[in-house]
């Protein structure tokens, strides 16, 4: 193992980026599946690219290590989806309502 020893007075520990959870950013949440719910197709498809690249691209500005940032953004899509289905659900004739 050899003589080394961790001096703690000097250690420093390597700095780390705490990001806020994407999929809790509830209003971002909120839009996006908004916007989506009225685009079908390519344009939703376009939409949909647009906003992960550029969630992409700002948390890999902030230093955020790529599959941290790919797990972020699969939350964020989990998320996004269950917004859609929630919408779907409740705006349905079946369901929505409580009598």
């Amino acid at each position: 193992m050899g003589d080394r020893q961790l001096d703690l007075l000097t250690w420093e520990p390597s700095p780390q980026v705490l990001v806020f959870p994407l999929a809790r950013r509830l209003e971002k949440v909120r839009r996006v599946a908004d916007l989506l719910g009225r685009k079908h197709g390519k344009d939703a498809d376009i939409y949909w690219k647009n906003t992960v690249r550029g969630l992409f691209e700002q948390l890999q500005r902030a230093g955020i290590a790529e599959t941290v940032i790919a797990d972020e953004i699969r939350q964020f899509q989990e998320a996004v989806q269950f917004e859609l289905r929630q919408r779907a659900y409740f705006w349905s004739p079946q369901g929505g309502d409580a009598a």
